[in-house]
């Protein structure tokens, strides 16, 4: 079981240049990838994205790749005579205007911005091979920090699991004593009623029947506990289960929900209360599980 949060850091040389890649992980509903590459990495994009998408199931992943210039970066050079031009037709201006003997030389033209431009050619990187053992390092250093928050996760998801047990057989018991105590406060009342006419008695023990098997929460529990197993046998499950964990603590606090609905017993109600306490926690931590 892995958390969705993480960063690694790895760094080491292609073509002699140092190479440093960086992965963040953070909680995301579906699988987002986001590249910060050189533009010389531009051939390798889409197969860079591929190979995260293998790696991390879901999350929102920022990849980093900063390359440092080597010693023999290569340099373009460019002389832009149109604007060395205009820079000597204002100095020829400037000497007219101010009545200035001094000759204009072509140290004077060099001087001023952009006559020369010198900039790095970035060469095209598509050495996928010579890339993939530092971006290898870095998404195992990444699942490493992943694994063991997902542990922490675990063991707390695990540990809830194990209270809504217990709260679960409490409820239970104090549901077939809520049953049968309904019926007989029912009958009870209609008794100590000084009508005017007959009750059919046969009638009236269906219909109290009847109120309080909609009162019933039997099939809610055993459903309780069916999800619970789930939760159980999912918490070994190596594999991605983020979304079917969501999908189970939903499906726990529907049943839940019509617990509440349907008991009128005190102890259920508090019952209730913290057993949704518990599924709000298990919820949270479900949203950081890939």
């Amino acid at each position: 079981m892995k958390s969705m949060t993480g960063y690694a850091r790895t760094e080491g040389l292609l073509d002699s240049r140092r190479c440093v890649v960086e992965i963040k992980t953070v909680n995301h509903r579906y699988c987002d990838i986001n590249l910060r590459l050189p533009r010389s990495f531009t051939p390798l994009e889409t197969t860079i994205k591929k190979y995260l998408a293998n790696n991390v199931t879901r999350g929102r992943i920022d990849l980093t790749v900063q390359l440092e210039n080597g010693e023999e970066t290569n340099l373009r050079t460019g002389l832009n005579l149109r604007l060395a031009q205009e820079y000597y037709d204002l100095l020829c201006q400037m000497k007219n205007s101010l009545g200035l003997s001094e000759e204009i030389s072509l140290s004077h033209i060099l001087s001023l911005k952009d006559v020369i431009s010198v900039e790095p050619v970035e060469e095209i990187f598509q050495n996928w091979e010579a890339f993939k053992p530092l971006l290898d390092a870095a998404i195992t250093s990444l699942n490493a920090m992943r694994k063991k928050e997902g542990a922490a996760l675990q063991q707390d998801i695990k540990k809830r699991v194990g209270n809504l047990f217990k709260i679960a057989t409490e409820i239970n018991a104090q549901a077939a004593q809520s049953a049968d105590s309904c019926r007989e406060k029912l009958l009870k009342r209609f008794q100590q009623l000084d009508l005017d006419f007959k009750i059919d008695e046969t009638r009236l023990l269906t219909e109290i029947f009847l109120l309080a098997e909609r009162a019933d929460i039997s099939e809610e529990l055993v459903r309780i506990e069916s999800h619970l197993r789930q939760c159980e046998e999912l918490l070994e499950n190596p594999d991605a289960i983020g979304r079917k964990l969501d999908f189970i603590i939903q499906e726990l606090n529907r049943e839940v929900n019509t617990i509440g609905s349907k008991s009128n017993n005190t102890q259920i109600s508090q019952a209730v209360v913290e057993v949704k306490s518990d599924l709000e926690k298990m919820r949270e931590q479900a949203q950081n599980v890939e």
